[in-house]
């Protein structure tokens, strides 16, 4: 049997903590700043990480980076918080992230079905320096490379 995870389904299991979020405006720096990110790509090969509804990314000092608190409510129902590829090569042309996405390592994984994915203290400085991390994690443009 198979059951599509997002639309009604997805409106009905989702913690109600995910909300509609306000609009949130992009900032674009002059022409001589680096690329703006589009989306994120976690690379958590080797693992053992388990796809899950709901995701979170933690920081070194498990703090959030990723999460409930950082998607609308409208884009998770849609398309899910996350997706999830077996390999970097899928996510190369993948719309959900785009051309010039931010990629991260994972370190480890916590909780206890292995779906908190930490990352480097520096990482996730990377993604939370920029309102386009904003942008982009509120529209759920998040990929998780798993095994």
């Amino acid at each position: 049997m198979e059951v599509n995870l997002r639309g009604g389904f997805a409106q009905l299991v989702l913690p109600k903590d995910i909300k509609p979020l306000d609009s949130i405006t992009l900032v674009t720096m002059n022409k001589t700043s680096s690329p703006l990110f589009t989306g994120l790509v976690v690379d958590a090969k080797g693992l053992g990480v388990r796809p899950v509804m709901v995701p979170r990314i933690l920081d070194e000092n498990n703090q959030e980076v990723y999460g409930s608190a950082f998607v609308s409510r409208e884009y998770a129902v849609q398309q899910g918080m996350s997706g999830y590829a077996r390999n970097l090569k899928e996510i190369l042309d993948n719309q959900r992230v785009s051309d010039h996405p931010l990629v991260v390592k994972g370190l480890k994984t916590l909780g206890p079905g292995r779906s908190e994915i930490v990352i480097s203290n520096a990482d996730a400085s990377k993604l939370r320096s920029t309102s386009e991390s904003l942008y982009f994690m509120k529209k759920c443009r998040v990929i998780i490379v798993v095994d």
